[in-house]
């Protein structure tokens, strides 16, 4: 059953003592932060399978604390995972950890090789950096070149929902119809904040035109775990600003 609240504490307000039983005190940490992304799909599927963790806030880029690097992950990333004693990297492998360990592999589809497959398809198709091109991108001679390299990622979305999960169609929103799938959760983080920040700083609404993508992502946006997982569009819209606007 899916949580209904999240424990969220400042990694800051922890010691060098305090942060190193973090390692051997047997419980599950996650290391995220709000606006990120990456973190967003860790941080959504722990809530979606209910994973008994705390979730440690911390800076990014700059911000991001020395002793985070020193003591849990020398890749200067997040999400990172620490599920009793054991590291785990990157959002998607937590995504599918976390999954596994709480809730069956529900999510990804561990007993249908033939929907895992699937999901992961549309997945790996999606590809980020052209939103990041758009968004980031200061040249007005570049801008119709860079939004249809958005739409030939979102054009190649829309077409996975429509033709290679054609049979789920009739049964819901989802790639994989009423149920939700490690699909959604990989991509509606990165949709959620270039469907606001786009709009907002590029006049450019990611979802027009796509009417699958659409549902997917507003059926995903609605569930209480989602929202319990994100912020209002605003945040983002202000995080963003330096990157948009600089």
């Amino acid at each position: 059953m899916p949580a209904e609240n999240l424990k969220t504490v400042a990694y800051a307000a922890f010691s060098d003592t305090e942060l190193d039983a973090l390692k051997t005190d047997g419980k599950v940490h996650l290391f995220n932060s709000i606006g990120c992304p990456y973190g967003h799909r860790a941080l959504w599927t722990a809530i979606e399978v209910d994973a008994p963790l705390t979730v440690y806030e911390i800076g990014l880029r700059a911000d991001m604390p020395a002793s985070y690097i020193e003591k849990f992950n020398r890749y200067h990333t997040v999400p990172f995972l620490v599920h009793q004693g054991t590291p785990v990297y990157e959002s998607a492998i937590i995504a599918q950890f976390l999954d596994a360990k709480y809730n069956n592999g529900t999510l990804h589809r561990r007993d249908n090789f033939e929907e895992a497959a699937l999901a992961q398809l549309a997945a790996a198709k999606f590809e980020t950096g052209a939103f990041y091109a758009l968004i980031r991108n200061q040249d007005a001679t570049k801008k119709d070149e860079l939004e249809a390299n958005v739409h030939l990622v979102l054009g190649e979305l829309e077409r996975i929902y429509r033709e290679n999960a054609a049979a789920y169609r009739s049964e819901g929103p989802y790639l994989l119809g009423v149920e939700l799938s490690s699909a959604e959760i990989n991509i509606v983080p990165f949709l959620y904040r270039f469907k606001h920040v786009l709009s907002h700083y590029r006049n450019f609404d990611i979802t027009k035109g796509y009417p699958l993508v659409a549902a997917a992502y507003e059926a995903a946006v609605a569930r209480p775990t989602f929202k319990l997982s994100t912020r209002e569009p605003e945040y983002y819209i202000t995080l963003y600003a330096k990157v948009a606007a600089p």
